[in-house]
């Protein structure tokens, strides 16, 4: 009998024994599922670094001077003369390396001039780069990317740029330029897409650059901003 009475309490000992582990298997299922769907960081992506740049919430690195500026200290991209005045006019949107990632460029208006130049804010790599071209050296921007540029009334023409972390290129697709013979008489030459032309070929194909629409231009105000998009 006391051996029958034994055989009873082992087996229900072994039954509880095996429950008691059912329920700490079921815990640690339940806790590693709770880790499993621990949200990822948010990606950053190129308007919301250029938002948070013309924002002022975040700085650029301004290649020209070599180091992070801030919109309000738009300033020290152009000069660092303190009595020269800088401040962001306009603003637009273009892909000027045709890479799907576009550019935002900000007219400059320096001193009261407001054909100074502008700012090209460039995102590469998780950075903001600003680069600072004369007025001279990057007007009458298409919508296309392609701008003009003059060094004078025998130099000038139209082309596309681009950008690294260290300076910009600008390719010359369309140009005239000026040279002096042996006998320093001013020689003129004529490149259409890159290759020699006539001087009537040349002002064909400035004339259609002339033709090609214009990006739209925003008063740099907050509002703006907010409502900025790629």
């Amino acid at each position: 009998m006391k051996n029958r009475y034994y055989v009873i309490l082992i087996t229900i000992l072994t039954v509880l024994s095996g429950l008691t582990g059912c329920s700490h298997k079921e815990q640690t299922s339940q806790t590693v599922s709770k880790v499993s769907v621990t949200p990822a960081p948010s990606k950053i992506t190129p308007l919301s670094a250029y938002k948070s740049v013309l924002q002022d919430e975040s700085p650029f690195f301004c290649v020209d001077s070599g180091k992070d500026l801030y919109i309000s200290q738009i300033n020290e991209a152009v000069s660092s003369d303190s009595s020269v005045q800088a401040k962001v006019s306009k603003f637009t949107v273009v892909d000027l390396e045709n890479d799907n990632i576009p550019e935002v460029i900000l007219q400059l208006t320096v001193n009261e001039n407001e054909y100074f130049g502008f700012e090209v804010l460039s995102y590469k790599d998780g950075v903001v780069y600003g680069y600072t071209l004369w007025y001279r050296t990057f007007m009458d921007l298409k919508e296309d990317g392609t701008f003009s540029f003059s060094g004078g009334a025998s130099d000038y023409g139209f082309g596309s740029i681009t950008f690294t972390d260290k300076g910009y290129t600008i390719d010359k697709i369309t140009y005239c330029e000026a040279t002096y013979n042996s006998d320093n008489n001013l020689d003129i030459s004529y490149f259409v897409n890159h290759k020699k032309a006539t001087e009537e070929e040349f002002l064909s194909a400035i004339a259609e650059q002339n033709d090609k629409t214009h990006p739209t231009w925003n008063d740099f105000t907050t509002e703006n901003i907010s409502g900025l998009t790629l």
